[in-house]
């Protein structure tokens, strides 16, 4: 719903925002699904069948093309290859192992001028903007155009849901961070319709016991068929309505999920509650790389996607079973190629062939990405994912949140020197009014964010014990 009128839906009645959504559902449906959707879909399922060595050269031909067009028509790329000796020739004729003589892209490139990294012969008015600051804390704008994003969805529709035995065309619905629910403190219903595409949307902001029963009524009224969305969120209302008796009174025909990483734990508890088995999907919002499971449990990069390379602290490429940063080349999005661009996850590669026989598409072993701890309200809610907290604030450089109490978050920003009150205005805005209501927020300037051991970024932490946490989820049914 990226459109000046998003400033009105707050106002409107339900009725009405299920009729803006579906509105702009029809005209969506054709911005992602018209033009060459169908041919990239055909190209996407014919490469299902190559060889080891015809998705090799597929790839090393496609990566040619991206980076001399980089070269050519795209400002930082030009610019960094250049002071670095690197001409249009050498990448002619440049192959995936010979990516590791380039340069890396890092996020805060990408942050610091987005507009650096998109090819100069993209008009202005065909450009599709996404804001995300993902699980880094850091704001980014990504910018692709309907084509591209035809082509993100064209390999979603082959290779994620086409391998949950689904279609993103059959009557799905997706629990995730849109604020289709603007209020933190609504009585319901938790959900809206948009009737062009059969897609009921859940909040993941207002999971809590007394909430569960209307996002129960919500899938057995519209009975979507494919269930997408945030892994963690379905995880945790499944958890509520199995602790409640809850069920759905139909049995969908496929869950793939993604955002955050699927453990056997959360894996049992979606199948329990729904009725069925979730299948895992790792992509960012920068679409330059793809993985996803299939019916044996492996999770599979598509190269034909985005070129994955996973490298140790040096930059050098590791070998299989050792865990290493995640490297990642984008071969679809012509408007703003990301390239050797560091997504910030850690993975490692399986040295076991897969049973299902895609030895042309690499098994990760290990994925350790998008590291949060799930927040407790005190009403019971629980989130994990806190998208949207500083997307449009151009001040916070990075952001983290800390649960100090059950009611009391520390936000930790590493901002600009012109970061002032009406940023922190809209912080404690989104996170109070938006999403856990009744919590206290402590704003705090920080020099820098600590990482892990591993070098990752933790987004969201929390210091509640068990029993905290205990108590509040208690809280919440009563």
């Amino acid at each position: 719903m990226a459109h000046p009128s998003e400033r009105f839906y707050p106002y409107l009645p339900v009725w009405a925002q299920n009729l803006g959504i579906s509105l702009y559902g029809y005209a969506y449906r054709h911005e992602r699904m018209g033009g060459r959707y169908q041919e990239h879909v055909r190209g996407f399922r014919e490469r299902e069948s190559y060889s080891e060595p015809e998705m090799r050269s597929y790839v090393e031909g496609r990566l040619q093309e991206v980076l001399t067009s980089a070269f050519d028509r795209v400002p930082f790329y030009a610019r960094k290859w250049r002071a670095a000796g690197i001409e249009r020739g050498d990448l002619a004729h440049m192959r995936m192992g010979d990516l590791s003589g380039l340069p890396t892209t890092a996020k805060s490139d990408l942050r610091r001028d987005p507009s650096a990294f998109i090819a100069s012969d993209i008009p202005e008015k065909d450009q599709r903007r996404y804001y995300t600051s993902g699980s880094t804390g850091t704001p980014i704008l990504t910018v692709c155009t309907a084509d591209g994003h035809r082509r993100f969805l064209a390999a979603r529709e082959v290779r994620s849901f086409g391998w949950a035995g689904t279609s993103i065309r059959t009557p799905r619905s997706t629990l995730g961070g849109r604020m289709i629910v603007p209020s933190s403190d609504s009585k319901g219903p938790f959900y809206r319709y948009n009737r062009a595409e059969k897609h009921v949307y859940f909040t993941a902001y207002h999971i809590n016991p007394r909430n569960v029963p209307n996002y129960v009524e919500g899938f057995n009224r519209y009975r979507p068929r494919l269930l997408t969305g945030y892994a963690y969120s379905h995880y945790v209302l499944g958890r509520m309505m199995l602790q409640q008796g809850l069920k759905l009174d139909y049995r969908p025909d496929a869950i793939v999920l993604s955002s955050e990483k699927l453990t056997p734990e959360m894996k049992s508890v979606i199948r329990d509650a729904f009725g069925v088995r979730a299948y895992e999907e790792y992509g960012s919002v920068e679409q330059c790389a793809l993985a996803t499971e299939c019916q044996c449990g492996s999770l599979h990069v598509s190269p034909d996607f985005g070129v994955v390379e996973i490298v140790d602290d040096s930059g050098r490429p590791v070998p299989s079973g050792v865990p290493g940063r995640l490297i990642c080349t984008s071969l679809t999005n012509d408007a703003q190629p990301l390239i050797r661009y560091q997504i910030g996850d850690v993975g490692m590669w399986s040295d076991t062939p897969c049973a299902c026989g895609r030895s042309h598409l690499p098994v990760l072993k290990e994925l350790v990405g998008r590291l949060e701890d799930a927040v407790v309200g005190p009403d019971g809610t629980e989130m994990v994912r806190f998208h949207g907290i500083f997307i449009d604030l151009p001040h916070v450089i990075e952001g983290q949140i800390i649960q100090e109490k059950i009611d009391l978050l520390r936000v930790r920003v590493v901002a600009t020197n012109e970061f002032g009150t009406e940023d922190e205005k809209v912080i404690r805005r989104r996170i109070v009014e938006e999403r856990l209501h009744g919590m206290r927020v402590d704003i705090e300037r920080v020099e820098a964010l600590e990482k892990t051991g591993r070098g990752k970024f933790r987004a969201v932490i929390s210091l509640l014990s068990r029993e905290e946490r205990s108590i509040a989820t208690t809280a919440g049914r009563n």
